[in-house]
């Protein structure tokens, strides 16, 4: 595909209704990488729209965005049980945070277990686990930023913080793209891993090894959407086990009734290699 096709095709998608709430950089980045393969302008489209209903998986989402904040106010008003009741509903509304429901309160003590304590969290693909925040803070009070490559969860994310919790936000970005903003004393890429190595084989990998992270704490779901094992969670574990020895990383793992979380300390909280 010739420059010129690869940015025609960039310009008609970004126009496109369904990918306005998609960072451009994303739409960008997949483009360029279908353009080895695309055999027309048509083909290229078509490619890239595949890859891109993946990746912003908005079929995950079962409730209408707008709908999502009602009775928030309400909610935060009447105190720390009821706000909790109410974001149980919300994440009740995505496939993921909803297998989540159970593991809630033992999510955070086991992450930060694992991780030792930390002053900044940062939530990589984060859709819409800003709603945990609640129980997070029964943990830590570390600074929380999420990252999301949708603006519709960006948006309901940071609406949510803005009310609730002065210290958090969320930002829209694609950590793909640009991985060098992100910064913190612990990571999360929780239920992640194995989406992005569908969207970019080897990225996954790739990312863990470069973030500016202390420990990067990554999770896989027990079981695929259809309910069976997820037989993959095996290659990718091997995978980070394989990295962490060859970084010299201390690996650390847990399992939550939902997901197993696997962290690999790259620093420790007294700044000594982990």
């Amino acid at each position: 595909m010739s420059d010129a096709v690869t940015r025609r095709t960039v310009e008609r998608l970004r126009a496109a209704p369904k990918y306005r709430q998609v960072h451009a950089d994303t739409i960008a980045d997949i483009v360029e990488r279908e353009a080895a393969h695309g055999a027309s302008d048509a083909d290229l489209e078509r490619r890239a729209r595949l890859k891109l209903h993946k990746v912003i998986a908005d079929y995950l989402l079962i409730a209408q965005p707008s709908r999502i904040l009602r009775g928030l106010d309400e909610a935060a008003a009447a105190g720390p049980q009821a706000l909790r009741d109410w974001c149980r509903n919300v994440l009740a509304r995505h496939f993921s945070t909803a297998e989540r429901l159970g593991d809630l309160d033992r999510l955070y003590p086991v992450i930060l277990g694992l991780t030792g304590p930390a002053g900044s969290i940062a939530d990589l693909a984060c859709a819409l686990n800003p709603f945990t925040v609640p129980w997070l803070r029964a943990a830590t009070q570390a600074a929380y930023t999420g990252y999301d490559l949708n603006l519709r969860y960006v948006q309901l994310g940071a609406s949510f913080l803005e009310l609730t919790d002065a210290t958090s936000t969320v930002l829209h970005c694609d950590v793909l793209v640009r991985p060098e903003e992100i910064r913190a004393d612990v990571a999360l890429l929780l239920k992640t891993f194995h989406c992005i190595e569908d969207r970019r084989p080897g990225a996954a990998l790739a990312l863990v090894d470069s973030l500016a992270a202390g420990s990067v704490v990554v999770s896989f779901p027990v079981r695929t959407m259809s309910g069976r094992v997820a037989t993959f969670t095996r290659r990718h574990l091997d995978q980070l086990t394989g990295l962490a020895q060859r970084r010299g990383w201390e690996q650390r793992r847990a399992s939550l009734a939902g997901e197993e979380l696997v962290v690999l300390v790259k620093q420790d909280r007294r700044g000594r290699p982990g």
